[in-house]
C-alpha cells in the first residue's frame, strides 16, 4: 500500500499552531510507519529537514512539488492524477481536487464562521469554500475537539460517522535555567522592555488579532492597573487582523508603559515568559483547541480563559472562566487570581493533572487508526 502525506505545513521557522500540529503528528506517524512495509510518500514544497532517524527510513520518499500559488489545489492535485496512491492524509483543511477514495483530512476549527468580521473577504470565502469542499469530499475527517465536530455537523451538514475526534497531544521543549538566564540577560524581549524575574505580569501568547479578544483584555487591565500599579500585561505574538485597533486602545488608555508587545518570541523567550508570569490570560472568542492553555498548565500558572468553543473541553475545571464579551467579568477574574493565592494554587494543581490527558503518542495512535481503518 502507498500512503501519501501532505507535508507542506511541516514545522518551519516561526511556526503557527497548524505547523506545530503537522510537525508532531507527521513525525509521530512516520516513526510508527517505518516499522511497516507500506511505502510512504511525503509531499512538500521544498526538501524537508526531517530528524535523522526519519531521513533514514527505507520506505519513505520526500517528494518535492513545485507551485508558486495554491500548492494543494494545483501541484498536489496534479500529482494525485499522475501518480495515484492508496491513502492520502492532509493535516490541514485544504483537500486536493483529485485524490484517492481513502482520504483523511484534519479540520482544526471553523472560527471564520463564528467571527466573520475579523476575516478579510478573500480569506473568509477561501476558508469557507475549501472547508465545504473537504467536508463533502474527504473520506474521513479528524478534528481536535467535540466543539469543532459539532460545528461541522451544524454549519456544513457533515455526516457524523465520518468525523473522528483526536485531541492534540502536548509536548514542550524543556529549557535549562542556564539558558533561561542567558535569554533574560541578552534577549531584547527582556532587555528592551524591562521584564525581570520579579516583575509581576499577566501573560498572553498567540497572534495579536481580533479573535483573541485582546482589546477587551486591555480594557479590563486598565482597571487592574489602577489597583495594582506594579503589574504589567505582556502580549507576546505576531501581529494579525485587528492589531491596529488594539494599538489605538492602548494609546487611548495611556497604557503604553504597562502593556508590553514584544512581537514574535522564540521558544526560549516564550519559556522564560511563562516561567515568570503570575497569570496566563486567554480570553479568546473562538479556539479549535487552545494549546497555550496546556503550556500554562505545564509551567504551573493559573489560567483565565473563555467558556466559548473548545476551551472548557480542553481545560475542564482547571481554569477560571469568563464571558469573553464581558469586560467586567475579565477584570474580576484577573483581580481574583491576583488577590486569592489559595484559589491560584488550586487551579495550578488541577492544571498539572489535566496535562496527563494529552499525549502525542495517543494522538498518533488514534490518527493511524483512522488512516488504516
Amino acid at each position: 500500500m502507498i500512503i501519501g502525506i501532505d507535508g507542506s505545513r511541516y514545522a518551519g521557522e516561526k511556526a503557527t499552531g497548524v505547523e506545530f500540529y503537522s510537525f508532531e503528528i507527521i513525525s509521530g506517524c512516520l516513526a510508527e510507519l517505518k516499522k511497516k512495509k507500506d511505502k510512504i510518500v511525503l509531499y512538500s514544497r521544498e526538501k524537508l529537514k526531517l530528524p535523522e532517524d526519519l531521513r533514514k527510513m527505507k520506505n519513505l520518499e520526500n517528494k518535492v512539488l513545485n507551485a508558486k500559488r495554491f500548492w494543494t489545489l494545483s501541484a498536489l492535485t496534479k500529482e494525485m492524477k499522475s501518480h495515484p496512491i492508496d491513502v492520502l492524509f492532509v493535516p490541514s483543511h485544504v483537500l486536493p481536487l483529485s485524490r484517492p477514495k481513502k482520504s483523511v483530512i484534519t479540520i482544526h476549527d471553523v472560527a471564520f464562521r463564528h467571527l466573520r468580521e475579523v476575516y478579510s473577504f478573500k480569506d473568509y470565502h477561501y476558508l469557507n469554500l475549501t472547508t465545504r469542499y473537504a467536508v463533502k469530499n474527504a473520506g474521513k475527517i479528524i478534528v481536535p475537539s467535540d466543539a469543532t465536530r459539532e460545528d461541522l455537523i451544524e454549519l456544513y451538514g457533515c455526516e457524523p460517522k465520518k468525523i473522528f475526534v483526536v485531541p492534540h497531544g502536548f509536548r514542550i521543549k524543556k529549557i535549562s535555567q542556564k539558558e533561561i538566564d542567558k535569554v533574560m540577560k541578552k534577549s531584547p524581549v527582556f532587555k528592551y522592555f524591562g521584564i525581570k524575574k520579579e516583575t509581576p505580569y499577566i501573560l498572553f501568547v498567540g497572534r495579536l488579532e481580533s479573535k483573541k479578544n485582546l482589546v477587551r483584555l486591555v480594557e479590563a487591565f486598565y482597571e487592574i492597573a489602577k489597583e495594582f500599579p506594579k503589574y504589567k500585561l505582556v502580549l507576546a505574538g505576531k501581529r494579525g487582523i485587528g492589531f491596529e485597533k488594539l494599538l489605538k486602545t492602548i494609546d487611548k488608555l495611556k497604557l503604553a508603559n504597562r502593556v508590553i508587545m514584544p512581537g514574535y518570541v522564540t521558544e526560549e523567550e516564550k519559556f522564560a515568559l511563562y516561567k515568570y508570569c503570575q497569570i496566563f490570560a486567554f480570553p479568546s472568542l473562538y479556539e479549535g483547541f487552545g494549546m497555550p492553555i496546556l503550556e500554562a498548565f505545564y509551567h504551573g500558572k493559573p489560567v483565565m480563559t473563555s467558556f466559548y468553543s473548545s476551551l472548557p473541553e480542553v481545560a475542564k475545571d482547571a481554569c477560571i472562566y469568563v464571558d469573553p464579551y464581558d469586560e467586567e467579568e475579565i477584570e474580576n477574574a484577573l483581580r481574583r487570581l491576583i488577590k486569592e493565592p489559595r484559589y491560584r494554587s488550586k487551579l495550578i494543581k488541577l492544571g498539572k493533572l489535566r496535562l496527563k490527558d494529552f499525549s502525542w503518542k495517543k494522538a498518533v495512535k488514534k490518527t493511524l487508526k483512522v488512516i488504516y481503518g
